[in-house]
């Protein structure tokens, strides 16, 4: 770490700041949560991208981490992270090579919804010498009549055909299913919410059982994330969940009533005050993503962000006495961090009201 610490208010524009401890209480909370629970905690990496902090989850008590791709799963294992799931379908030759050679250096675990690419899988990880374990992806939104309708089978006789054909073949261990139901976000209301998110959960429940009925066995049952780690970690049958958001927290979370401490904000800098009641800042879409929804600023209800060009931000003041001057430091509050992390490549550590040191987003980019 570095030995020198310069103020948040006098620091460079527009970077990425964690507040580490605000992370680590985010960190130890939910390992807390997990301590006792039948099911394992095994978040998902896409929103930090960095081996730094998945170790950190691990210390905290997680089982292993969740990647999305073959090359941040890659990223992990070099940084020391040895039980990785890819929550997706990894397809074509080039990656599923890049898949088998990284099964002989951990315990890698990826998701499919196809016999073909299991096939290809099993055939590259025998020329490699490798073992890859596989889940069968149910599609539990497009059953459960949710909004995020994407990768997976439906529950039913195609999903338990699949799982017995897989677990037939050389080099692969079949050991469960992973389903996730990623729209609960939009749905109005606490009960709603795990209403809908039981539906889902009981159908990827049924269909493990179904599987396990036909010969398979299931030793996994991999699901859920930060909005529903709650009543997901207690749900009869599921083995791990998959909560990774928790860690920054964002404005979609608060929204949804998730309580986690804020730890993750953008740094800007006020470059024009045009009129009292409005001013420009060198943050825009480059820095932060505003697809969820317009960031906020940090302890400054008085100041609205209306819209974002590419270098700039824009924003009203309706309390002119506190109109900020130029130069002047704000903190955006991301309306999605796993969209604005993306966008840097180094988090600015702060303690105190000071940056002390950064850390490489070392999965940044990481597009494969």
């Amino acid at each position: 770490m570095s030995a020198t610490t310069i103020p948040i208010a006098e620091y460079e524009t527009p970077v990425l700041l964690l507040d580490v401890d605000a992370a680590d209480r985010n960190i130890k909370r939910m390992g807390d949560f997990f301590r006792g629970k039948k099911a394992a905690l095994r978040p998902h990496t896409k929103v930090h991208k960095s081996p730094w902090l998945a170790k950190k989850q691990i210390a905290a008590g997680a089982k292993g981490i969740t990647c999305a791709k073959v090359s941040e799963a890659e990223v992990m294992v070099d940084g020391g992270i040895e039980d990785v799931l890819i929550a997706n379908e990894i397809v074509g030759e080039d990656k599923v090579r890049r898949l088998v050679k990284l099964a002989k250096r951990g315990k890698i675990t990826v998701a499919i919804d196809d016999l073909d690419n299991a096939r290809q899988i099993s055939s590259l990880a025998a020329l490699e010498g490798s073992r890859v374990r596989v889940l069968a992806d149910v599609n539990l939104s497009g059953a459960a009549g949710g909004i995020l309708d994407r990768t997976g089978l439906v529950p039913g006789k195609g999903i338990v055909t699949l799982a017995q054909e897989v677990s037939r073949l050389p080099n692969l261990d079949f050991i469960g299913v992973m389903g996730y139901e990623g729209s609960l976000k939009p749905i109005q209301g606490a009960e709603a919410k795990v209403e809908h998110g039981k539906k889902a959960m009981a159908l990827l429940v049924d269909t493990a059982r179904m599987i396990s009925a036909a010969g398979p066995n299931v030793e996994v049952v991999s699901c859920g994330g930060t909005m529903s780690y709650k009543f997901v970690s207690d749900f009869p049958g599921v083995t791990e969940v998959q909560a990774g958001g928790y860690v920054f927290m964002d404005l979609g979370y608060r929204e949804s009533g998730i309580d986690f401490e804020t730890s993750l904000t953008l740094l800007t800098r006020v470059v024009s005050v045009p009129r009292p009641e409005k001013i420009i800042v060198d943050a825009g879409f480059k820095t932060v993503s505003a697809e969820s929804g317009l960031p906020e600023v940090k302890d400054k209800p008085y100041i609205e962000v209306v819209s974002l060009n590419a270098e700039h931000g824009h924003a009203t003041v309706t309390d002119t006495s506190h109109t900020p001057k130029r130069a002047e430091r704000l903190e955006f509050l991301p309306s999605h961090a796993d969209t604005t992390t993306c966008l840097h490549e180094y988090y600015h550590l702060t303690r105190n009201g000071k940056v002390f040191d950064r850390v490489k987003i070392a999965a940044r980019g990481m597009l494969q």
